[in-house]
């Protein structure tokens, strides 16, 4: 985890606020249909179709091996990072916000990706 810093989104996601930079989000897809993967490992949920293309969506919270159950949910964020574009399964988008606020971690979707795409 690590520092809050600048715009972004807040979600939810295995009951816990998390921080998505602005510069990483694509597109919040709101009861978008995920196509499960039979076989895949439990961080992927699956696949779901991004304006024509077809991305992995992941659980972040089963990605990232934190306690709880992965969500449940069906909201979907499209996000960037580094070389891979794919989507994260959320339990809801919260706000979107201009400035830092502490105690807030920001969720890393550098982690996510590579528990994905080994």
């Amino acid at each position: 985890m690590t520092e809050l810093q600048g715009s972004g989104l807040v979600l939810r996601a295995g009951g816990v606020r998390w921080f998505v930079p602005a510069g990483q989000v694509i597109e919040v897809l709101r009861g978008a249909a995920i196509i499960r993967i039979p076989g895949a490992p439990a961080a992927v949920r699956g696949v779901v179709n991004h304006r024509g293309r077809i991305v992995t969506a992941a659980d972040p919270i089963r990605a990232l091996e934190l306690p709880g159950e992965g969500s449940g949910a069906t909201e979907v964020v499209v996000v960037q990072v580094p070389g891979r574009r794919f989507a994260i399964v959320v339990d809801g988008v919260v706000e979107l916000t201009a400035e830092a606020r502490t105690g807030l971690a920001t969720l890393d979707l550098n982690q996510v990706a590579a528990a994905i795409f080994p």
